[in-house]
C-alpha cells in the first residue's frame, strides 16, 4: 500500500520540481532504492517529498539508499 501511495505520489509532482527529479533518477540509476523508514521531521536543506503532518511539522517517510 505505501509503495502504491509512494507511486502516486511520485507521479503526481512529476513535472513539480525538475531539480529533485533529476537528483532522484541520477541516484536511481546509480543503484539508490526508495526504502521506507519511520517518518521523521524533514531536513530544511535536504530535498524532499514531505507529508505535511496536523501539528504543522513537515514529515519524510521514505529516502533513497544505496
Amino acid at each position: 500500500m505505501n509503495k502504491v501511495f509512494l507511486a502516486v505520489t511520485l507521479l503526481f509532482l512529476g513535472g513539480c520540481n525538475a531539480t529533485y527529479n533529476e537528483a532522484v533518477n541520477r541516484q536511481m540509476a546509480d543503484g539508490y532504492r526508495w526504502v521506507e523508514i519511520p517518518c521523521r521531521q524533514a531536513n530544511p536543506d535536504v530535498p524532499a517529498i514531505t507529508i505535511d503532518a496536523p501539528s504543522g511539522q513537515k514529515l519524510v517517510c521514505n529516502v533513497l539508499r544505496k
